[in-house]
């Protein structure tokens, strides 16, 4: 009895064990994504934060040592390798990107153009002929630069020949080092070192930039203004460049650089710069994993980095790759379990079955009297051959003679019985006791015959 007793205990402590088990959620997974960054360094503290925040969502984010441009980037993302993710300034591309899709956009960056102090009030015109950095012709600042300098009829002096623009294409990098290096020098040296510093620089960057910071403090450039940024956007189907690369003008905005970014005595800009705008996206490789995504965009629009960064939201947003499927998760995650457009599904299916269902009531129904029209026939023949033998029905078939006529009938009960039999058998006849009630019928009426046509009886005929 103590046995049987500790072995329902034992089996109860492990029924319950097992049960708490499969209900309790499993420890959360940890995803480790690739990240690669552009070359400013505004873009790299982002992305610092970006890996900050994402390790308290289950993300460990992991920063690739190489600085890509815009270009570099996208043809990473674009092959399959382990770089999933990548920041990159959106609507600057040199092909297709089969491979790549869009995850969210996380923040403006306006176009600077900054020059020297006795340029400022001369405008563009004063560039021609000037060294412009423009960092490398990989990055897409490179290229929205080119862009609007032609717009305003500036071209690089290897296309033009004479009168052009002479291009630097020195990496930002590059570009805060020799500064630095400016900045420890002492006269003269300083002064022959400024000297030889681009007469204009124009590139991407959230404000505050710190290589235009340091060029409007240190140095005494100035910012010019993009007064025609609205008609610079209003042709959307230019054509790719001598490069090939095309700018998507679509995505560019009109915006902005506030009064006294860069200085407050005297105020740089004195009032506030029209430039124009190009979104930092974030973009990943199609077979990342949408959870990974999911949690990333948790990261950048749903904790204290949102703040810090302030994203448009997500169903603001123009997209120039696909919707990566982690994206589209989020993005319906709050959804209710049945909306409008599942429930007209859910009605379309459910008239799909109840027509479907009636369809097979109406199939059964019209086989079930079929079946039941099958044993009607019979009994009314097995009640014909009856009024038959008494005398109540005549048949121009059967003979009138009793010594003939009882074999007759006998002969069509025999056929009758024959039928039955092979319908049941084929399976035209269903349920074995209604077809017994018919053999059984068949026999009472083959007795009755011989009572009623009794050998030498006279001819049965109808009465009246």
């Amino acid at each position: 009895m103590y046995v049987v007793v500790a072995i329902l205990l034992i089996a109860l402590v492990a029924c319950v064990w097992i049960t708490i088990s499969l209900l309790r959620p499993p420890p959360p997974r940890t995803y480790q994504i690739q990240l690669t960054s552009d070359t400013g360094p505004r873009r790299v503290f982002l992305a610092e934060q970006v890996r900050a925040e994402g390790s308290r969502h289950q993300l460990d984010v992991v920063l690739t040592a190489k600085r890509y441009g815009a270009l570099e980037a996208l043809a990473e993302v674009d092959t399959p390798n382990e770089f999933k993710f990548a920041l990159v300034a959106g609507g600057v591309t040199a092909r297709e990107y089969p491979n790549v899709r869009m995850v969210t956009a996380l923040a403006k960056e306006p176009l600077h153009v900054l020059v020297r102090p006795d340029l400022a009030d001369k405008g563009f015109a004063a560039l021609r002929g000037k060294r412009i950095f423009l960092g490398p012709s990989t990055t897409a600042s490179h290229h929205v630069a080119r862009e609007v300098l032609a717009f305003v009829g500036l071209r690089p002096a290897a296309e033009t020949g004479t009168g052009g623009y002479i291009i630097d294409s020195t990496p930002p990098e590059e570009a805060a080092r020799e500064l630095n290096r400016i900045e420890s020098l002492k006269e003269p040296e300083r002064s022959q070192a400024l000297a030889r510093l681009p007469d204009a620089a124009v590139f991407l960057a959230p404000p505050p930039s710190p290589l235009a910071k340091r060029l409007v403090r240190g140095h005494g450039y100035q910012l010019l203004p993009l007064p025609f940024a609205d008609a610079f956007l209003l042709d959307r189907l230019n054509p790719p460049n001598a490069e090939g690369v095309r700018i998507d003008r679509t995505l560019l905005t009109p915006g902005v650089i506030p009064a006294y970014t860069y200085g407050i005595e005297p105020p740089v800009p004195a009032k506030d710069c029209p430039t124009i705008d190009v979104p930092l996206l974030l973009v990943a490789q199609d077979d990342a994993d949408p959870e990974a995504v999911s949690l990333l965009l948790q990261t950048i629009h749903d904790s204290p980095l949102t703040t810090a960064i302030r994203p448009q939201p997500l169903s603001e947003q123009v997209h120039p790759f696909p919707l990566h499927p982690g994206t589209e998760r989020y993005l319906h995650r709050n959804d209710p379990l049945l909306t409008p457009d599942v429930t007209a599904k859910f009605e379309k299916i459910a008239g799909g079955i109840g027509a479907f269902g009636s369809g097979l009531l109406a199939l059964y129904t019209f086989t079930r009297l079929r079946k039941l029209n099958r044993f009607e026939a019979y009994y009314r023949e097995i009640g014909r051959i009856e009024l038959i033998a008494r005398g109540l029905e005549l048949d121009p078939v059967a003979p009138t003679e009793p010594a003939a006529l009882r074999p007759h009938l006998e002969t069509r009960l025999s056929d009758l019985k024959c039928r039955v039999l092979a319908d049941f058998a084929e399976g035209g006849l269903k349920g074995e006791g209604l077809v017994a009630g018919i053999i059984a019928l068949i026999n009472d009426t083959r007795e009755s015959l011989a009572r009623t046509l009794p050998e030498g009886s006279p001819s049965p005929g109808l009465t009246g």
